[in-house]
């Protein structure tokens, strides 16, 4: 490759370093802000090219980054970050983007870049999806213990099991909305969580 490069991504900005091997000119600067748009009018650079390979990591924002690397015809490289920081050894000087992106385009150039598999867009949709399933599956079962926990803080009558069902969340949101006894006015702010937290769905019936 004739353009061997590293792409340091953060939320704010791209942070790239790259090499011209012809002519041993390297070319450092950031892409701001950091989104498809911007980026894609920096790849421009290199339009009909296809001699030009670019690493990073893989963190948050790596897809769009290798799309539309593909897009332009530059070779995607995700690097795995632990593994990626391991080569870098005992740190001699702090840590920045640039170093970040240095270091990469060096690991790329030498061949020692600790790859990972670039999965399909199939895969990576199917993975979106569970992750968000996982997610929300973790969200509501906290707010499941939570909505137990008000009550029985409060000596309310235990629910068991019934936020199984829509008439227990219906008896739930009853309870929730009343006043005097057994609730202090210190349960007043947990109660309208529990409350708001029904009335969103956030606790919907499970199986």
């Amino acid at each position: 490759m004739s353009i061997v490069g590293g792409l340091d991504i953060h939320r704010k900005q791209l942070t790239f370093d790259y090499l011209d091997t012809v002519t041993g000119q390297v070319t450092r600067g950031q892409v701001t802000p950091a989104d498809r748009e911007h980026l894609r009018a920096w790849l421009a650079r290199f339009a009909g090219r296809d001699d030009v390979a670019f690493a990073f990591e893989g963190c948050t924002g790596w897809r769009y980054v290798a799309a539309e690397l593909a897009m332009a015809r530059a070779g995607v490289h995700l690097a795995e970050p632990a593994d990626t920081a391991f080569a870098r050894g005992r740190k001699r000087h702090a840590k920045t983007d640039k170093t970040d992106s240095r270091h990469l385009r060096q690991l790329l150039a030498e061949g020692r870049l600790p790859e990972c598999w670039v999965p399909p867009e199939q895969v990576l949709e199917a993975r979106a999806l569970l992750e968000t399933y996982h997610d929300l599956r973790r969200e509501h079962t906290a707010w499941v213990q939570r909505i137990h926990a008000v009550f029985f803080h409060q000596g309310a009558p235990a629910l068991g099991e019934i936020m199984r069902t829509a008439a227990g969340l219906d008896a739930v949101r009853a309870a929730a909305g009343l006043s005097g006894p057994p609730w202090s006015p210190g349960s007043r702010a947990a109660r309208r969580a529990v409350r708001s937290t029904l009335e969103a769905g956030g606790a919907a019936p499970y199986p």
